[in-house]
């Protein structure tokens, strides 16, 4: 039997829901946000009978990234001001950064929102109509010719280099932190596992907190790599070339290399080409 993910939708809320009173819970969230939710484990499943990708895994809620997508179909569903955002089901939120959503007010319209979770800090992602138009760009210079590399993070045509920040000492000194954590937790789940066989009801508060801990430095490096290439990413444009030429990597076969993917990875050439 072929169950699409609109007609499990459809059995969800006329037929699970109300014969199980214990699940009514799901609708005190947006339906859109479950629908989405529905709709994104019906691609994965597709993807997997087609053999495009592995048999979806179950994610314990401990583990998963947290999402909530919801798009705006009325007009209180989502609004922005300068300190704060209109969230669906949630309401008003206080925003910790302002300046980077822009306002309703100069015309632009908000099409749909994503509110994450990572590192137990909350995130939220605005897709937007912008009704100004871009600035023309009269001005070229030549094109631009860029290998990317680990001894340096990129090499121009023009001999110029990009150093590799995984090098600098303030990375070696998060990573450094960052081992210092890790021992820390695989020592907590070592005593958590070890008193749960001694038939000991042992909690895992202590253990949630070092996860969260790891998790934060985890996250604080990526930004530190994110925001060197996006630095990167901003000097390239600035020099406004006419074309831009990038090394073909084939990543996933340099990954085997056991002395050198650890450093491959490090080095975000994926984000790069993205953005780029």
């Amino acid at each position: 039997m072929d169950l699409s993910g609109y007609t499990f939708s459809k059995w969800l809320n006329n037929e699970y829901i109300p014969n199980n009173p214990d699940k009514l819970w799901i609708k005190e969230f947006s339906s859109k946000a479950v629908k989405k939710s529905i709709m994104n484990a019906d691609k994965a499943f597709r993807d997997f009978f087609k053999k495009e990708k592995g048999f979806p895994r179950f994610k314990k809620k401990r583990e998963q990234k947290t999402k909530m997508y919801a798009p705006k179909n009325s007009k209180n569903d989502w609004k922005t001001e300068q300190h704060r955002i209109k969230i669906p089901t949630i309401g008003w939120v206080q925003l910790k950064e302002f300046g980077y959503i822009p306002s309703e007010k100069a015309g632009n319209k908000i099409k749909n929102g994503v509110v994450s979770r990572k590192a137990d800090k909350y995130y939220v992602s605005v897709t937007f109509e912008i009704s100004e138009e871009p600035e023309k760009i009269e001005e070229f210079t030549e094109g631009l010719g860029i290998d990317l590399g680990i001894k340096n993070f990129a090499v121009l045509n023009t001999g110029e280099t990009f150093k590799n920040i995984n090098k600098t000492s303030r990375i070696k000194k998060l990573e450094k932190k960052l081992k210092r954590e890790q021992r820390k937790l695989s020592r907590k789940f070592e005593s958590y596992s070890r008193r749960n066989r001694g038939g000991e009801s042992a909690t895992r508060k202590n253990l949630d907190k070092q996860i969260v801990k790891v998790q934060k430095m985890h996250l604080r490096l990526n930004n530190h790599r994110t925001d060197y290439i996006n630095k990167v990413i901003s000097n390239l444009i600035e020099r406004k070339p006419s074309y831009i030429v990038l090394e073909d990597l084939n990543v996933r076969g340099m990954m085997k290399n056991r002395h050198l993917s650890k450093a491959i990875q490090k080095q975000n050439f994926y984000t790069f080409r993205e953005i780029n």
